[in-house]
């Protein structure tokens, strides 16, 4: 019985292959989830070798992956790096990754992105948005520059308004 078994069980190699065809996967994952499946840390060891040989795992292919991706959530180069981080990619070639994709002009707009979204949901339909991005530059939170349909001045944002957007933007990954 206990050979049938044996026979009829894929491989380390097999079912890490298995899970790749599903997407790219950090060593840390990969590793973890083999030694879930219950295989020998030797077994696992080889396996790991054979997938780096053939270059079929790489972290850094995964973080550059994994970074526009991020990006195009809206996602802040914090909390990237913290959840790459947390998938086993090392401090380095996350900041190598962020760093490769991500400008402080690429932050800016998509911090506004953010921060216009969240103005919508904050305070309504707000008349308008952040324009050419000027339009935040008020430290009161007036929004310079812009109209609603009736051709007032936008309304000011309440302070309680600026921290939720504020905190918004610092969980998306903003400073």
């Amino acid at each position: 019985m206990e050979i049938k078994e044996k026979k009829n069980r894929r491989s380390c190699r097999d079912d890490a292959l298995f899970w790749l065809e599903y997407g790219d996967r950090t060593e840390k994952e990969m590793a973890q989830r083999l030694k879930k499946k219950g295989y020998s840390e030797r077994e696992i060891a080889e396996t790991m070798e054979f997938l780096n040989e053939y270059s079929l795992m790489d972290d850094e292919r995964y973080a550059l992956k994994f970074v526009e991706m991020a990006m195009e959530k809206g996602r802040g180069p914090l909390r990237i790096r913290h959840q790459l981080q947390e998938k086993g990619i090392s401090s380095a070639v996350a900041d190598a990754a962020i760093s490769q994709l991500y400008d402080r002009t690429t932050e800016r707009e998509i911090a506004l992105r953010v921060a216009e979204k969240a103005m919508r949901v904050v305070c309504g339909d707000f008349g308008g948005g952040f324009g050419d991005s000027d339009d935040l530059d008020d430290p009161n939170g007036n929004l310079r520059g812009e109209m609603d349909e009736s051709r007032k001045p936008a309304r000011r944002l309440t302070e309680k308004e600026r921290m939720k957007i504020a905190r918004r933007l610092a969980a998306a990954g903003f400073s």
